[in-house]
């Protein structure tokens, strides 16, 4: 069978007229269609014998054409021989589509030229992706807002606007109470805590903020528009109060609240990592100052967080070489007026000499991380201490929240009780009810394991929190120790005497011993103790002192913790 013999220049002909995902086109000099393709064909909606003979700039919009871009882009094309070009197109229905085309000057044999090769492709699904992928990569999947790369370029396109006298405003924002909803109701709570806050705040912001989350449990507003420090506090604030609101979940109601730091650029920084951290350094200020509260950022900041950051690797070197003493104070029986015990207080010199209160270095410690290893050392060196006392001492010790929620705190105790030899019944565990309240579950069957060894719970600062009644009923506790709070007012009437007095009948209907702290005059002491309170601490009654320093004549047990 003889084959059949396709002439060259009708084979790119037939195979330029069959591609179908390319629109492939000739022009003459002024733009007229000469030719048509399948791929135009499928491109652009319109046949051959609709289109040949047009000019080309009908796949133009108005406005383009207008501006004259068609002739323009042959133009180009003839001077340099190609051009490659995007942008929308139209069909033949009026429809758009995002396309790449690439327009090449022809000439013939003889180098005269005789119009343009046009190559079209429709990228319109190529580009919807490409945007879908840069909208997921600047936005939180959560909430939709816009995360953190989100944020810092948008800021980047508005901060040069400080230049014309607009200020800017970013206000950091962290929710006070999310980690213990987010551990006790699951993540799935959590995540819808976290959508209903991005609701209030997209409220709260209006037209002229941009609110993003900065992920976890942190978002930011960036405030436009030139506001004013009136303006400023006015947002920080109505960010607060909407955030204080509880949320409903399901059949759950919680409460978050919310601290805010503010910077503005340019008063406080005109850099735009500088103003981040402008931001952040307020937030933190505001956190330590109680919480659910918004401050402005002031340059002392920076000088507060370098102590902070120089605390910090003194604090890590110090309980790495367990660089830390145990001071104890007395406790005195009401009725006998006998020392029953000693609390002991955790107590740190720095390298320089300086005494640091454990009111300041315990809570930085219990956010470092460190408590564990720290709070171990002072079960060890308690216990330890204490097998050196009368057989009758008991030995209590303070819990941070982080102990009390690890998983491998019963084992820990047993180990230490083991390895020193104090018998269970002498060792007293103090518990707050901030520690409890952010795993009330765990914590119950953690301290309820204990209580089987025979080890004693007392309830610390007891009347400070608004569950502790129900926690009495919970939780399998052997003491109260009524908060100082209270014993400093007993001298002033009949209301604080009352309160106390039914702290005691409370303890004494489930069969627990009370300690009023703080006793610090006569008169609280003898309040106390006409209110039935069993035993009796605070600087009346002795300050803290080594344990070399102890007397024991009629001693008849000594506690240990670590709080201050």
């Amino acid at each position: 069978m003889t084959k059949k013999t396709i002439a060259p220049d009708l084979m790119y002909r037939l195979l330029v007229q069959g591609v179908k995902d390319y629109a492939i086109y000739l022009l003459g000099a002024d733009g007229t269609v000469l030719n048509w393709n399948a791929g135009a064909e499928r491109a652009k909606g319109y046949k051959a014998d609709e289109i040949v003979g047009l000019n080309y700039e009908c796949f133009y919009s108005p406005d383009d054409r207008a501006k004259g871009i068609p002739r323009r882009n042959l133009d180009l094309a003839l001077r340099n021989g190609h051009l490659t070009t995007e942008g929308w197109r139209l069909r033949k229905d009026g429809t758009a589509f995002w396309a790449r085309v690439a327009l090449d000057a022809i000439y013939d044999e003889d180098g005269t030229f005789v119009g343009f090769a046009k190559v079209t492709r429709d990228l319109t699904e190529q580009r919807a992706s490409e945007q879908r992928f840069q909208h997921q990569a600047r936005h939180d999947a959560l909430t939709g807002l816009p995360n953190r790369d989100g944020l810092i370029e948008c800021l980047e396109l508005e901060l040069p606007q400080i230049a014309y006298g607009s200020p800017i405003a970013v206000h950091h924002v962290d929710l006070d109470r999310f980690k213990p909803i987010n551990d006790i109701y699951g993540h799935q709570v959590g995540d819808q805590v976290l959508q209903e806050v991005a609701k209030r705040l997209f409220a709260v912001a209006g037209a002229s903020c941009v609110v993003g989350r900065l992920g976890g449990d942190e978002f930011a507003v960036l405030q436009f528009g030139a506001p004013g420090s009136g303006s400023m506090a006015a947002m920080a604030k109505s960010i607060v109060e909407a955030l204080s609101v509880p949320i409903a979940v399901g059949p759950r109601l919680l409460e978050i609240g919310a601290s805010v730091g503010v910077a503005c650029a340019p008063g406080d920084a005109t850099d735009l990592n500088e103003l981040l951290r402008c931001a952040d350094l307020a937030l933190h200020t505001a956190k330590e100052n109680g919480r659910n509260g918004f401050r402005f950022y002031e340059a002392a900041m920076g000088e507060t967080k370098l102590a902070r950051r120089l605390m910090e690797l003194k604090l890590r070197h110090a309980v790495a070489a367990k660089d830390f003493v145990l001071a104890y104070q007395p406790i005195v029986n009401g009725q006998s007026n006998r020392t029953v015990g000693f609390e002991a207080l955790l107590r740190w010199t720095d390298q320089t000499g300086q005494p640091i209160s454990p009111a300041l270095f315990v809570p930085i410690a219990e956010e470092m991380g460190l408590m564990p290893e720290l709070g171990e050392w002072v079960l060890r060196t308690a216990c330890a201490q204490a097998t050196a006392w009368p057989d009758d001492v008991t030995v209590a010790v303070n819990l941070s929240p982080t102990q009390l929620n690890d998983p491998l705190l019963f084992d820990l105790v047993a180990q230490v009780l083991r390895e020193t030899g104090l018998p269970a019944r002498r060792l007293e565990l103090e518990i707050t009810e901030t520690a409890i309240l952010a795993n009330l579950g765990a914590a119950r069957e953690t301290l309820k394991r204990l209580r089987g060894l025979g080890i004693s719970i007392a309830l610390d600062d007891f009347g400070t929190g608004f569950s502790s009644l129900s926690l009495v009923r919970e939780l399998p506790l052997t003491r109260i120790k009524i908060d100082r709070s209270f014993v400093s007012d007993i001298d002033g009437g009949s209301r604080t005497t009352a309160v106390i007095e039914s702290v005691v009948a409370l303890c004494r209907g489930y069969g627990l011993k009370t300690t009023a702290e703080g006793i610090e005059t006569d008169g609280q002491r003898l309040g106390v103790m006409m209110s039935g309170c069993s035993d009796l601490q605070g600087y009346l009654l002795g300050r803290p002192q080594p344990a070399s320093q102890i007397e024991w004549p009629g001693t008849t047990s000594v506690a240990a913790s670590i709080e201050a």
